[in-house]
C-alpha cells in the first residue's frame, strides 16, 4: 500500500509538472537560431550590397557610354550642312559614322532609332538586320518595351538614367537626342529626329546574385545539419551527467549517501558533483550522529525511568519497609531531577543545532560580565558547600559586556562547574578576565585527577563520558553554546594536576550594539 501510494504521488507530481524542453532541444534551438540569423543577415547584406553595386556599376557604365556618344552626336551635328544630301543620305552617313566611329564606348549596348514625323512611330536604324538579326530583334524588343513604359512622356528625356523591367530583367537606360538642322536658302526643312538609346541588361549581374543566394541557402542547410550534429555531441554528455546527478540526488533523498562516481562533463557539473558528494558525506555523518544521538538519548532516558518505575512499583506493592520507602522516594526524586536536567540539556542542544542550521534564532541581549559571573557563583555556591568543597573566585571584568542569551551562558558555566565539582578533591578555581580588548576569558579548573589522555580528544563529543560521568551531554552543550555566541571552549590538564576549561567570548561595546539593534528593529 505504501509503494502504491508513493507511485500515485509521483504520477500526480509528473502530471502536474509543466512541460520543459529537453537539454538537447535547448542547445539545438540555440545553434539553429544562430545559424538562421547569421544566414539571414548574410543574405540580406549580400543582396543589399549587390543591388547597390549593380545600380552604381550600371549608372557608371551608362554615363561613360553617354559621354562618348555625346561627343559623337556633337560631331555629327556639326558636320551636317545644307549640302549634306537628302534624308536617306543623312541616315546613311549617320550609320556609317557609327560603324566607323572610335569614340563610341563599349561600356553599354547602343540602339540608334528615329522618330518618324510622318507618324509611323520609331524605326530602329542600328543594329541593322544585315549586321545582326538577333541584335536587331533584341534592340527592337528593348526599345519597344522602354517606349511603352514612357508613353506618358511627351518627349524622350536624356537628363537621367532610368530603369525598367524587360522580360523580368532589370534594364538601366538613357537617351541621347541627335539633333540637326538642314538649310535651303532661308527656309528650314523639318527632318526626322534621331536618338541613341544606351542601355545595360542586368540579367548577368542578377544571375550572379542568384548563384550567391543559392550558395548562401546551401550553406544555411549545411549549418542546420551541423547544428543538429553539434547539439547532439554537446547535449548527450551533459544529459548523461545531469541525469547521473539527478539520480544521485534522488538516492540521497531516500537515505543512500553513496557518492557519485565516474566522469562528469563540464567543470561546472563536475564541481556540482563534488559539492553533492561533500553534501552526501555530511548528511551521512549527520544521519549517523542523529541515530547515535537518539540511541544514546534513549539509553540515558531509559536508565532513570527504569529506576523510577522500579521504586514506584515497590512502593505501590509495599515491597519496602518504612525506612526503605524513604530511600526509594529519595531515589525517585534524584532520578527525576537527573532526568529533568537531561531533558533540559537535550532541548538546549537541539535548539543550538537548529540555530546553527538557520532554523532558529537565539535571542540575545547585552549582558554585564561582572554581573553574570556573580549570578553563576550565587547559583552554584550551595552545591560546593553541600559537598564540602571550596570555590575560589577571581573576577576582573569591570565594564565588560557580551551580547548573549543569559540563560544559555549560565547553563554553559553551570555544566562546567558541575563537571569540575564532581572530580575535584577540595577546590575549584574560577577566574574571569579580559584577554584583550575584544575577548573575555572564563577559566574553570579543579584539583582532581585531570582528564584521561584517551578521553581528552572526545571530551566535548555528545554522550562521551569519563569514569564518573553522568549522561555525557553537559560538555557537548557547553561547546554548542560557546560556538553559538561566537566563542571557543577548550579543555586540558594543569601541570600541577586537575582539569581546566577555558572559554573565550567576544566583548562588545554597549552603545555600538544598542545602535545596531535599534537599526535592525
Amino acid at each position: 500500500m505504501i509503494s502504491q501510494r508513493n507511485n500515485s504521488t509521483e504520477s500526480s507530481d509528473d502530471a502536474g509538472r509543466p512541460f520543459r524542453l529537453p537539454l538537447f532541444l535547448h542547445i539545438y534551438i540555440s545553434l539553429l537560431a544562430v545559424s538562421l540569423i547569421t544566414g539571414a543577415l548574410i543574405w540580406l547584406s549580400s543582396n543589399f550590397i549587390m543591388q547597390n553595386y549593380i545600380a552604381y556599376e550600371c549608372d557608371n557604365r551608362i554615363n561613360n557610354a553617354v559621354n562618348s556618344c555625346q561627343s559623337f552626336a556633337e560631331a555629327f551635328r556639326n558636320s551636317l550642312t545644307a549640302e549634306s544630301g537628302d534624308e536617306e543620305q543623312i541616315r546613311t552617313n549617320l550609320l556609317n559614322s557609327i560603324v566607323s566611329s572610335s569614340d563610341i564606348s563599349n561600356e553599354a549596348s547602343i540602339v540608334l532609332f528615329e522618330d518618324d514625323v510622318s507618324g509611323n512611330g520609331f524605326n530602329v536604324l542600328w543594329p541593322t538586320a544585315s549586321y545582326s538579326v538577333s541584335s536587331r530583334n533584341r534592340a527592337e524588343k528593348y526599345l519597344n518595351t522602354i517606349i511603352e513604359n514612357m508613353v506618358h512622356d511627351k518627349t524622350i528625356s536624356s537628363s537621367d538614367t532610368r530603369s525598367t523591367l524587360v522580360d523580368n530583367s532589370l534594364v538601366y537606360y538613357k537617351f541621347i537626342n541627335v539633333e540637326y538642322s538642314s538649310y535651303q536658302g532661308e527656309d528650314v526643312s523639318e527632318y526626322d529626329q534621331y536618338y541613341l538609346l544606351v542601355y545595360i541588361d542586368t540579367s548577368s549581374y542578377y544571375n550572379f546574385t542568384t548563384a550567391i543566394n543559392v550558395a548562401i541557402f546551401r550553406a544555411i542547410i549545411v549549418a542546420v545539419l551541423a547544428s543538429t550534429i553539434i547539439s547532439i555531441i554537446i547535449a548527450f554528455p551533459l544529459f548523461f551527467s545531469t541525469r547521473k546527478l539527478s539520480k544521485f540526488a534522488s538516492r540521497v533523498g531516500k537515505g543512500d549517501f553513496t557518492p557519485v562516481k565516474g566522469h562528469i562533463m563540464s567543470s561546472e557539473l563536475s564541481k556540482l558533483g563534488d559539492s553533492m558528494n561533500r553534501m552526501a558525506s555530511k548528511l551521512e555523518q549527520s544521519d549517523i550522529e542523529q541515530k547515535t544521538f537518539f540511541q544514546n538519548a534513549s539509553h540515558e532516558l531509559r536508565t532513570p525511568l527504569m529506576s523510577i518505575q522500579g521504586y514506584a512499583e515497590g512502593i505501590k506493592y509495599d515491597i519496602f519497609n518504612e525506612s526503605e520507602k524513604n530511600n526509594a522516594v529519595d531515589v525517585i526524586i534524584s532520578e527525576t531531577t537527573r532526568l529533568t536536567k537531561l531533558v533540559e540539556n537535550l532541548l538546549s542542544i537541539s535548539k543550538m543545532d537548529m540555530s546553527k542550521s538557520g532554523n532558529y534564532t537565539v535571542k540575545k541581549t547585552i549582558i554585564n560580565v561582572q554581573e553574570i559571573s556573580e549570578d553563576i557563583i550565587a547559583r552554584i555556591r550551595g552545591n560546593f558547600l553541600f559537598d564540602g568543597k571550596e570555590l575560589v573566585t577571581d573576577i576582573r571584568a569591570e565594564d565588560s559586556y557580551i551580547c548573549a542569551n543569559e540563560n544559555d551562558i549560565l547553563r554553559m558555566l553551570e555544566n562546567i562547574f558541575s563537571n569540575c565539582n564532581r572530580y575535584a578533591r577540595k577546590q575549584v578555581d574560577f577566574t574571569v578576565s579580559k584577554l584583550n580588548k575584544e575577548t573575555i576569558r572564563f577559566v574553570i579548573s579543579d584539583d582532581g585527577p585531570g582528564i584521561d589522555e584517551n578521553v581528552l580528544p572526545t571530551v566535548f563529543d555528545r554522550f562521551a563520558k569519563g569514569s564518573d560521568g553522568k549522561h555525557g551531554i553537559g560538555l557537548a552543550l557547553a561547546l554548542a553554546i560557546a560556538e553559538e555566541h561566537g566563542g571557543t571552549i577548550t579543555a586540558g590538564n594543569k601541570s600541577e594536576g586537575g582539569a581546566s576549561f577555558t572559554i573565550d567570548l567576544p566583548v562588545i561595546k554597549p552603545k555600538k550594539q544598542l545602535s545596531q539593534r535599534n537599526n535592525e528593529d
